[in-house]
């Protein structure tokens, strides 16, 4: 049996007990790809941050909470050996540099020094230990290809999928999703606006072709 690795959901990095830096994500897409790698026979890990959706409860997927980035990470680097590997977590860029285990009080204004997180996408892909195939997303508000070609290259996966709002509508939250996906040889084959499930099936069925 194949198996693969997904990091879905969204992760946070708290300011206080109460208060978090976190990106936006419901979890959606991801809970889809899963359906999608079920469907072809895949045995699955699922690295999973915040979700706003219930997941599938199978005996082919294996869930393990990570709640940040570097949590995340760790995880993703014990569990390489896969034949794909699809990083769609929404992965929080920064995390606070002091941490207040006390709940901050109200105040005029607040100022963050916020540090950078480990980059997981690239971490992986840039490792002699990494899965067969790597899949990074990308979502961009503008130079949508262009910006989708940087990140490919900068991150040196296999490919990336590329997600962009459409006119008064984010793309987030819903059950549809717009974009397409991008490979290392520059070929962009473009998916629409279609329903999460559908683009999924789309996304999964074109990789493994290739």
């Amino acid at each position: 049996m194949k198996t693969a690795l997904i990091t879905i959901g969204s992760t946070r990095e708290y300011i206080d007990p109460v208060r978090y830096i976190s990106n936006e994500s419901s979890g959606k897409q991801g809970i889809s790809l899963i359906k999608g790698l079920l469907k072809k026979n895949y045995k699955i890990i699922c690295l999973h941050g915040y979700l706003k959706v219930k997941p599938i409860i199978s005996r082919k997927i294996k869930y393990i909470f990570t709640p940040n980035a570097k949590s995340m990470l760790q995880e993703a680097k014990k569990n390489y050996k896969v034949d794909i590997a699809i990083f769609n977590a929404a992965v929080s860029d920064f995390y606070v540099k002091s941490f207040s285990k006390n709940k901050i009080k109200s105040k005029k204004g607040l100022t963050l020094q916020l540090i950078n997180n480990p980059d997981i996408l690239k971490s992986i892909c840039s490792s002699q230990k990494k899965p067969l195939i790597t899949v990074g997303f990308a979502y961009e508000t503008n130079n949508y290809l262009d910006n989708a070609k940087k990140k490919l290259e900068n991150k040196k996966c296999d490919f990336i999928v590329l997600n962009y709002p459409l006119k008064n509508d984010f793309i987030f939250n819903n059950n549809f999703n717009n974009g397409g996906i991008l490979d290392k040889q520059g070929n962009y084959y473009e998916i629409g606006n279609v329903s999460k499930t559908v683009f999924a099936n789309k996304i999964i069925k074109h990789i493994l072709e290739i």
